[in-house]
């Protein structure tokens, strides 16, 4: 995790200090300090955790609250352990022509921002089907339904392509559960982007698909484009790490690979799907699909339903 030391100051942005021996913290925010040799013209901007000031009630207030409260000296780090067997595919094999074994071994790193919230088992950042490291990864809405980017997947539609592909989650104590895809659809266009795998069989307990959220309540209710006030959010990428948006703990989330990786809510405890990155949050259309595939398995519909949290009591934000 990057080490930040000194001071930056800008005369309307952000400042974050700390030192080499020091743990990291969550960014300070804005107060104009004049130099005591100097006349006011040379002020600079500071800002301290006090001058975050989002409404009490609000869906931001709640989120930086509890973000200071559980940061200090945490890591960006998803994995502590991340190893591919030598046999693992490098790019698409068909289902039917992988080898025996392919399990990996995971294991979460325990000083993560994320470790230890709800649905954080639900992400999977290596399956046989990714070509490059975490790419196109998978994340687990339901017991039964992984979602994925749609561009790059194929044709639009239910799809063969990528049955008996193997998709890896891994429990809070480390276990390794192994998901094979059964079916999936495909949406890109008309406004969508993203995949619905379906799995041969539901996920265990130790594995707890996401809660979602309406990307466009989020907005209304935690604007992106406040001035001065951080926007925290947590956001997975390719090479095993989580940026919260918030300096120091940030990394970059927008590469080559990244789409389809899952933006989150860092509520209190738990961690809330409502979006991919670059690709579509959760919809009717999606649950819709889901419940397509299930019926395509025999399965009843009713029991794999997505879970949506209720933000209609948090104020809207203009």
């Amino acid at each position: 995790m990057t080490q930040i030391t000194g001071m930056m100051a800008l005369l309307v942005g952000i400042v974050f200090l700390a030192s080499d021996s020091a743990p990291a913290q969550p960014l300070e925010a804005a107060r104009t300090v004049a130099p005591p040799d100097t006349n006011a013209s040379h002020s600079f901007s500071a800002m301290t955790n006090s001058d975050v000031a989002f409404p009490p009630n609000s869906l931001g207030n709640l989120i930086w609250t509890n973000f200071i409260a559980h940061t200090n000296g945490k890591s960006t780090e998803i994995w502590s352990t991340y190893l591919l067997p030598p046999n693992f595919p490098p790019g698409y094999v068909p289902g039917t022509n992988l080898p025996p074994d392919t399990v990996p071994i995971l294991a979460w790193n325990t000083n993560c921002l994320m470790w230890g919230m709800k649905g954080e088992t639900a992400l999977s950042q290596c399956w046989t089907s990714q070509g490059g490291h975490g790419q196109a990864p998978v994340t687990a809405l339901t017991r039964r339904h992984g979602y994925a980017r749609g561009h790059g997947m194929g044709y639009a539609g239910m799809t063969s392509h990528f049955n008996g592909q193997r998709v890896y989650f891994c429990t809070k104590n480390n276990q390794v559960v192994e998901a094979v895809v059964r079916n999936a659809i495909v949406e890109i266009g008309s406004g969508y982007d993203f995949t619905i795998l379906l799995f041969s069989e539901d996920l265990p307990q130790g594995i707890e698909p996401l809660r979602v959220a309406d990307a466009k309540a989020v907005q209304t209710k935690y604007p992106s484009r406040i001035p001065l006030l951080p926007w925290v959010v947590f956001l997975t990428e390719q090479s095993g790490n989580v940026s919260a948006n918030c300096a120091p703990f940030t990394v970059n989330t927008w590469k080559g690979g990244d789409s389809g990786s899952p933006d989150l809510l860092p509520m209190p405890g738990e961690l809330v799907f409502y979006s991919g990155r670059s690709t579509s949050g959760p919809s009717p259309q999606m649950q819709s699909d889901m419940d397509a595939l299930s019926r395509s398995a025999g399965l009843d519909p009713a029991n794999y339903q997505m879970q949506w949290l209720d933000l209609s009591s948090y104020p809207t934000r203009q």
